[in-house]
């Protein structure tokens, strides 16, 4: 049958059937022999040695690791017309404390309010609807390091089972590496976008590392997810596709299209000639839309001349508006205190000048669901609130929901291999290697150097240096002062809790309570909601004292001794409670004794939070901190020396042991 005749056949089956069939000469190859060449040259390079491997260090990720033929293949077969799929993939390592991060980030994924329903989200294997998780984190107690995935088909409400595409899903994932996995996995519907969690053992050089390669991770995930719902679902229609890409020009996030400027910039400039670089005419329609709505969001502006200037950071600020929005959709569906999501503002992390922001805690939500961070929400008392994008050990410092504290920036200091840098770059032009740093410090170590040069290659990531092929870095004159910059966007939060407790359970309260320190600049001056219910409390509280006989200075400050009473009388409350919920008496740790014990929990009073130590006979109660966060669960030594009390991991049986 002749091209014309086909045409027409397949124009009266259906009008959106586009696949129109090209005639080759007789006998004619076409491209065939190129693209099998091709693809002999990736498996060939994918191929193995028989050497022996070393272990991994924590973290990294081999190039010859399984899936490196597997990722090329499925590369190469992809097109635009299969259905979308987000596949995000962090390589968590064992810490300090061992594999205990990692059964954090399983319970984290069946958290409350993931399922469909509002309830837990459940864990399921292979085989097994709920699993044990239990069993899955006492298997990978020795693991070195934890595969994290999440898994996004943007058609997930059409699908018919997530459960069951998962399992198809990792199925091929074992064939493309050729071992079985140990994973699990939680499904979540808590977000506008439904999703799917999946944890992934890596192992140990004990028990079998589980060695990915780099482009499998990167490219081979996403496209074997695509294949299968796109199996389930069909290809992409053309008008569903270009109604995607026309509806995301006006979307107030970081879209494929961002990125297609982003790769065409020049200068931070787009140019008309950027548009006949690979872009059909359809594309560059959108493009232009997209420029037009971006200058609505003051980040982008148009020159005379027709190209379009992009605003410093523009992405960036595209990625907090698509934050923004997931943040004003998750507060549609939260319980409790109404939140005005007008007055939503994001802090970011570098901010300076302004001072801490002080507040109620209003909410957590996910954040970073890979590394198991949160989304604190604050009610400032100047009335703004403030979302706060925190990593898992500063969100474990928060108060419960209603508590009051203040977040302002870390500390960042100068860190001593930056001036080293410096100098040995100021002597050589601009130019550091490690040669260069061995000839100006000849009693350098080799894992001195090293450092060095690991730090530098963090620098490279956040585009402070550059590293030329010859293994050179190029070190800019301002080097310590931009070293300092992208230290402070990647700076520790300080977080300071004012009160453990909500400002309506300090009023009555038989303690001293926050409310009696607070000091008055911390309302004078505002008019936010927040600040005018703290003076009616703090009027309210004083008011109180009085009526109970509580002895108060001029000024409406509650006297020492007063102030000691409270103190006293809450923590005996406290222990009595906590004497009857375990049975045990409690053992006063006096001068010089030492008391082991397991961190149980902790208790949050209006004096501070205080964790509980229970050893085999008893128990005693001691203020805690953040440096003794990751040491919940564990045994503990304490020691009292003076009025301070020293904690160290406890082996020797002592006192309550």
């Amino acid at each position: 049958m002749h091209g014309f005749a086909i045409r027409c056949a397949l124009g009266a089956v259906s009008d959106d059937f586009d696949f129109v069939p090209r005639l080759g000469k007789i006998r004619s190859q076409g491209k065939a022999k190129t693209q099998l060449n091709r693809l002999k040259r990736a498996a060939a390079k994918g191929r193995l040695g028989t050497r022996g491997r070393k272990s991994l260090t924590p973290g990294a990720v081999r190039h010859a690791g399984r899936g490196k033929v597997q990722a090329a293949l499925a590369r190469h077969w992809s097109n635009q017309r299969t259905r979308r799929v987000i596949v995000k993939v962090h390589i968590a390592r064992a810490g300090p404390s061992g594999a205990a991060g990692f059964s954090k980030h399983v319970a984290y994924i069946r958290r409350e309010g993931a399922g469909r329903e509002g309830e837990r989200g459940k864990l399921y294997d292979r085989s097994v609807d709920e699993t044990d998780a239990k069993k899955f984190n006492d298997r990978a107690n020795e693991d070195r390091r934890q595969f994290r995935l999440i898994v996004s088909p943007e058609n997930a409400d059409q699908m018919k089972d997530l459960t069951q595409f998962t399992r198809e899903f990792m199925g091929q994932v074992e064939k493309d590496l050729g071992r079985r996995l140990d994973w699990v996995a939680a499904n979540h519907h808590d977000t506008a976008q439904p999703h799917v969690h999946i944890v992934i053992r890596g192992g140990s050089t004990r028990n079998g590392e589980l060695l990915i390669d780099r482009k499998y991770i990167t490219q081979g995930f996403r496209a074997r997810a695509q294949e299968l719902v796109t199996r389930e679902l069909g290809q992409r229609r053309l008008r569903e596709m270009a109604a995607a890409r026309s509806n995301e020009a006006e979307r107030e996030a970081l879209t494929a299209i961002d990125h297609d400027i982003a790769r065409r910039l020049t200068d931070g400039r787009y140019t008309p000639e950027a548009e006949q670089s690979g872009l059909s005419r359809f594309d560059s329609a959108v493009v232009k839309r997209r420029l037009r709505f971006l200058q609505t969001l003051d980040l982008a502006m148009r020159q005379e001349d027709g190209r379009w200037t992009l605003k410093e950071g523009w992405k960036d600020k595209l990625r907090a508006l698509g934050r923004r929005g997931d943040i004003i959709r998750s507060l549609a569906n939260l319980e409790g205190r109404k939140i005005d999501a007008s007055q939503l503002h994001a802090l970011p992390r570098d901010f300076t000048g302004s001072g801490d922001v002080v507040g109620r805690l209003a909410a957590i939500l996910p954040g970073d669901e890979l590394r198991n961070g949160k989304t604190a929400l604050i009610e400032g008392v100047e009335g703004r609130v403030w979302s706060v994008e925190m990593t898992e050990q500063e969100a474990a410092q928060l108060p419960k929901v209603g508590g009051i504290l203040s977040v302002g920036p870390g500390a960042v200091e100068p860190k001593p291999a930056d001036r080293t840098i410096a100098a040995i770059a100021e002597r050589n032009g601009g130019l550091y290697s490690e040669a260069l740093h061995q000839a100006a410090d000849p009693g350098s170590s080799a894992a001195f150097r090293l450092a060095h040069k690991r730090r530098l290659e963090a620098l490279r990531r956040l585009d402070v240096v550059q590293r030329n092929s010859n293994g050179n870095w190029r070190i800019p004159a301002d080097f310590e002062r931009l070293a300092s910059i992208a230290d402070e966007k990647r700076q520790m939060l300080s977080i300071d809790v004012r009160s453990w407790l909500p400002i309506e359970r300090l009023v009555e309260r038989r303690a001293e309570t926050w409310l009696d320190r607070m000091e008055p600049s911390v309302v004078d001056g505002v008019q936010g909601a927040l600040a005018k219910e703290l003076n009616a409390s703090v009027q309210a509280r004083r008011a109180w004292l009085q009526q109970e006989g509580y002895a108060l200075d001029r000024n409406g400050h509650m006297t020492p001794d007063s102030a000691a009473d409270l103190r006293g009388g809450e923590l005996e409350t406290t222990i009595g409670r906590e004497a009857a919920r375990t049975g045990l008496s409690y053992e006063v740790l006096k001068q010089g004794e030492q008391f082991r014990g397991s961190y149980t929990r902790d208790v949050e009073l209006a004096q501070g939070r205080f964790a509980v130590i229970e050893g085999k006979n008893g128990f005693t109660l001691v203020p805690t901190s953040k440096q003794h966060l990751n040491w919940r669960g564990r045994d503990v030594m304490l020691n009292r020396s003076g009025r301070t009390i020293q904690w160290g991991i406890g082996k020797a049986r002592t006192r309550g042991s």
